[in-house]
């Protein structure tokens, strides 16, 4: 039974099931029961990078649905992936075999497409385009600009049309997406085309439907949208550019665009491109934004919505660029739109950005909507040491505004090949630590089974601005600065409003005729509106914002007051706003406005301490705008989840807040301890119609509350918790500490000298760029992130492999016995060490059963050769091999020495230590004279993903949050030994060693290949273990 403590599946997360190798049954059950074993709720088969199954084949289809039983059977859910990879649309390469179905785009250029020579195309995931010079021609015309390069006058021409003097000839023609490897060699897809989509449903979504009918809406419940998008829209850099501008565009588009509104599209394109004098507005522009918005959210999101709908499932995932109003602009037009038919609206979330008005959007469509779920792909592009602190925190914050579906990015059903660079980390076996995150995922599906009651209580609604960017996406020079305003007031209003905890929901105006009926929002009821500095309004959102005021709700404007209605000059607004309240743009000013709005309020109580003698900020009573929340009501009782809204800037350090949180209304508070599943009853004081309390919070730390309605009103003395006494405090810095770990140490081996068939032996190389120059000599395409999946790629019948030879150098200063290689893509090698062959039996696996291990003969102290001869083929992986051992590793600049294994090591990193590649979890291990009594043990310096302590082998403890101290019991004196185990991650095996960039946060395949400044032979590692002492304290 489902209760607070041991919420059920539909509370818990559905990671992406990265299936990137060869699909095998054997891996189908165990990695499932991984998922359970991690505390998630399912999965969300993910076709990703290796895949070597044919997408959607028959084999592919089996597995699904043995994934789809086996959901079943352990009462988990499995989550449905509408492609090959992302952005979705093209089935794999399916649906865009038809040329008609192809993404296409307008190339607005001064010059004929027959008289230049293009570039060749740069590959990557995004529809962004560049002309390729195979396009129709639609048009052509003549401009004439002023002095200052605005539009004095423009028109139409003839392809042959002469030169005219003092003007300018410019070419239109449309382009079909080319051939890109990300694609399989196809193209993306056209999403303003509803036929495209159409096809894109019969291939994928309705092929699900027919092999897993049985579960649909059950077991499977969702299937995930990726990142839809159509061509990038470009700006020209200046007026006087002569350069390709791509326009986002489908076949019938001029036709469509002309129906709508009565004039033609291709005589107009200049008005794209080129402003206006005298700060003229066009409506011209603001009507293809407007229809491409339109035409994207019709082709793709509602059509697939409404078939989800149809069929019992939700549709869910998120769109592409949605942070800033010009990256909507460009990619999708709106986002609030082209969510607006998914049943589980969602975001992305990577490299731990703080997009608040990304996820606000989801949420708001979802309250506006009555959806019960809000949808987050995150942790993606973090790398190996994104730890727990980092991962709750990010979750924390989502959770605060709304996210109750987390999508985690990305659990790897293989680390072979290129998979092992897709976006690391696993979150899943490949990881040390994955055992223990049920610990995260219990936290999350309490907030979420408690969050789940009742509806959204938001009072607030925020007019989007999105419309008034559309009228600003003309050349960079003339726009960019007005774009970029309207895109700081976006994100600062967001701030200001959400961490200055007055909650609210952005409203579409396109979904104003659709969703205002009788003072309400669709599902929501807004007691305020606010008019946030845009440049124009819709008649239908000033005849709303009227109908409010005469509803007696408060209509505000801040900022500029909108001098055009449906992008037309219009003194209406101007008018209508002299009735309502107003408010300079600022932060101050805003909140005042809104302050009979508020609901929950937090301030500083006391100085805050820094951790410098006799230095503190006096912040007592200062609004922490720091937190975020959302509360929801059900009946006369309310629930509140309240978070840390900041990245934290320094983990080392144990910096509390204390605050007072006020909520209006008369309430008893009970505190529902989402880490524990215990609950508490909080001493409130009420007072001037609030409920008041006080709390210290710690970086990682959030509050889950539950408010009924209070029986009498309370005049108790608002006190923080005590802190138990301290009776003696001792640093264990000068502790002998022994160093275990719970696997063999490691080698990494990554540069050699290498020959190919009958070539010369070539120096020293790092083994990526080593393979990417065997394929320019071979003539295949070069291994990088846009590659097309391995089951596209067809070997030549009877072609013989090429004749690689890689010769890897090693020392070592002891003998040893027992030394194992581990490596990938075994079948293909021959091992010969110091000339001699090495049979190849292979004695298990190393993190992954693709990297097999094999026992080399004994190894003698001095110089040793690897040599590896390698059948080497295009499907052939070449990545670094592996030396594993009871021995500890000294780095000799290019060559790695084996050194005998010390126990005894010291409180620090363990990189120092003899363990350099090392990534598996480590304990520091030391004994101590205890007395009876109650210790807390701190451990606040340590780069892990989590730490657990052990009392005489038994655990008594994890640290991961703030403030890094773990209370344990002790029953009689004697001597204890005493464990502190770091769980450690991947990063010094497998990730970018040779990136230079020490601030790099987006970990792409790109960035295990970097360039110039930016790439190193010498290994950047990062620190690994305890970096500072524990200390002991023994308490009251």
């Amino acid at each position: 039974m489902t209760t607070f403590y041991e919420p059920g599946s539909q509370y818990r997360g559905i990671p992406f099931w990265s299936w990137n190798t060869k699909i095998e049954e054997n891996k189908i059950r165990p990695q499932i029961d991984v998922f359970k074993e991690m505390g998630m709720g399912g999965f969300c088969i993910h076709s990703r990078v290796g895949l070597d199954t044919e997408y959607l084949g028959e084999e592919y289809m089996t597995y699904v649905e043995e994934s789809a039983k086996y959901a079943e059977d352990k009462d988990m859910y499995c989550y449905l992936y509408d492609e090959d990879r992302w952005p979705s649309g093209y089935g794999g390469g399916k649906v865009t075999q038809e040329k008609a179905y192809r993404s296409k785009y307008l190339v607005v250029t001064p010059f004929v497409q027959e008289e230049r020579i293009f570039p060749e195309p740069v590959y990557g995931s995004r529809a962004a385009a560049t002309a390729h010079g195979d396009g129709i021609f639609c048009t052509a015309f003549y401009i004439k600009l002023t002095e200052q390069g605005y539009l004095e006058a423009y028109e139409p021409c003839t392809k042959e049309a002469e030169e005219k003097e003092g003007w300018e000839k410019w070419y239109v023609y449309m382009e079909y997406a080319y051939d890109n490897p990300w694609y399989n060699n196809a193209s993306y897809v056209d999403t303003l085309n509803s036929e495209a989509i159409h096809k894109f449903i019969d291939v994928t979504y309705e092929a699900y439907y027919k092999k897993l009918r049985g579960y649909f809406g059950e077991r499977v419940p969702a299937i995930f949208t990726d990142e839809p998008q159509f061509v990038h829209k470009q700006c020209l850099s200046d007026p006087f550019s002569k350069q390709d501008v791509i326009l986002p565009y489908t076949q019938d588009f001029a036709e469509t665009f002309e129906e709508e509104y009565k004039v033609s599209f291709l005589e107009h394109i200049p008005e794209l491109l080129w402003e206006l004098p005298n700060n003229q507005i066009s409506s011209f522009r603001y009507y293809y934004h407007n229809h491409i918005a339109e035409r994207f959210a019709e082709a793709y999101g509602d059509q697939i919505g409404k078939w989800c709908e149809d069929h019992g499932i939700s549709l869910c995932g998120h769109v592409m660029m949605e942070p800033r109003l010009y990256w909507q602009t460009q990619a999708v037009g709106e986002a609030m739109r082209a969510l607006r038919s998914f049943q589980i609206p969602g975001i992305d979330m990577l490299s731990d950005q703080r997009e608040y008005t990304t996820a606000k959007q989801a949420e708001s469509v979802a309250h506006q909507r009555g959806r019960k779920k809000v949808l987050s792909e995150l942790y993606g592009v973090t790398n190996w040491d994104f730890d727990f602190r980092k991962h709750k925190l990010q979750g924390d914050w989502q959770a605060a505004l709304g996210v109750n579906v987390r999508v985690h990015h990305l659990a790897w059903m293989s680390m072979a090949g290129e998979a092992k660079r897709d976006y690391p980390a696993s979150i899943s076996f490949q990881s040390p630590w994955y055992k223990k995150y049920h610990l995260i995922e219990d936290h999350f599906a309490r907030v979420n089974y408690i969050m789940d009651k009742g509806e959204p209580l938001v009072k607030v609604g925020v007019i989007h601005p999105i419309e008034s960017c559309w009228l600003y996406c003309g050349n960079n020079k003339q726009t960019e600065q007005i774009r970029e305003e309207l895109d700081n007031r976006f994100m600062e209003l967001t701030e200001w409003l959400l961490f200055g905890l007055i909650d609210f929901d952005f409203i579409s105006e396109d979904s104003v005729p659709a969703l205002w009926k009788n003072g309400k929002f669709g599902a929501i009821e807004y007691d305020t509106i606010l008019v946030p500095g845009c440049k124009t309004l819709r008649s239908s959102t000033l005849s709303m914002l009227k109908e409010a005021k005469d509803r007696g709700k408060n209509v505000i404007f801040v900022g500029e007051i909108p001098k055009l209605l449906d992008a037309e000059s219009s003194n209406e607004i101007v008018k209508f706003a002299q009735l309502c309240r107003q408010a300079e743009f600022s932060k101050n000013a805003i909140l005042e406005a809104l302050e009979e709005d508020r609901i929950v309020d937090m301030h500083y109580f006391g100085a805050k301490h820094l951790k410098k003698p006799n230095e503190k900020k006096d912040w007592n009573g200062i609004r922490t705008f720091k937190y975020l929340y959302q509360m929801r009501e059900e009946g006369d009782t309310r629930y509140v989840f309240i978070a840390n809204g900041r990245a934290c800037e320094n983990e080392d350090l144990v910096l509390p807040d204390d605050v007072k949180v006020s909520i209006k209304g008369i309430w008893d508070v009970l505190l529902l301890d989402s880490m524990t599943g215990k609950k508490q009853k909080l001493s409130v004081r009420h007072e001037n119609g609030e409920t008041q309390f006080l709390y210290t919070l710690y970086e990682q730390d959030s509050l889950l509350l539950q408010l009924s309605p209070a029986k009498e009103k309370t005049k108790n003395e608002l006190i923080l918790e005590k802190k138990q006494k301290i009776l003696s405090r001792e640093d264990l810095f000068c502790e002998k500490v022994k160093i275990e770990r719970e696997e063999p140490n490691v080698l990494l081996m990554d540069i050699a000298k290498w020959k190919l068939d009958t070539g010369e032996m070539n120096a020293e190389e790092e083994i990526l760029r080593l393979d990417n120059a065997c394929r320019t000599l071979i003539g295949w395409p070069h291994r990088r992130a846009a590659l097309a999946q391995p089951y596209t790629v067809r070997e030549e019948e009877g072609a013989e492999p090429h004749h690689l030879e890689l010769v890897y150098q090693f020392a070592s200063e002891v003998e040893l016995d027992t030394v194992y290689l581990a490596m990938e893509d075994i079948g293909a090698m021959c091992i010969f060490l110091d000339g001699k062959q090495v049979a190849k039996k292979i004695d298990g696996s190393f993190v992954d059963t693709c990297i097999s291990k094999v026992k080399l003969p004994h190894i003698q102290a001095g110089i040793h050769e690897l040599r590896i001869l390698v059948a080497y083929t295009q499907k052939v992986n070449l990545e670094p091999v592996y030396l594993l051992g009871e021995f500890h590793v000294r780095q000799d600049g290019k060559i790695s020495t084996i050194i005998p294994e010390k126990r005894e090591g010291y409180w620090g990193d363990i990189v120092n230590q003899g363990m350099p590649f090392y990534g598996g979890n480590t304990l520091y291990i030391f004994e101590k004279e205890l007395k009876a009594g109650k210790y807390e043990i701190e451990v606040s310096k340590y780069r892990g993903h989590l730490l657990e302590i052990f009392i005489d082998g038994k655990s008594v403890g994890n640290i991961f949050c703030s403030p890094y101290t773990c209370t344990f019991q002790i029953k009689q004196e004697k001597k204890y030994q005493i464990s502190v185990k770091v769980y450690g991650n991947r990063n010094n095996t497998f990730g970018a060693v040779h990136d230079c960039d020490e601030k790099e946060t987006y970990f792409e395949p790109n960035t295990w290949r970097t360039t110039e400044e930016g790439w190193a032979y010498e290994y950047q590692l990062k620190r690994t273990g305890i970096l500072k002492a524990p200390v002991l304290r023994k308490l009251e």
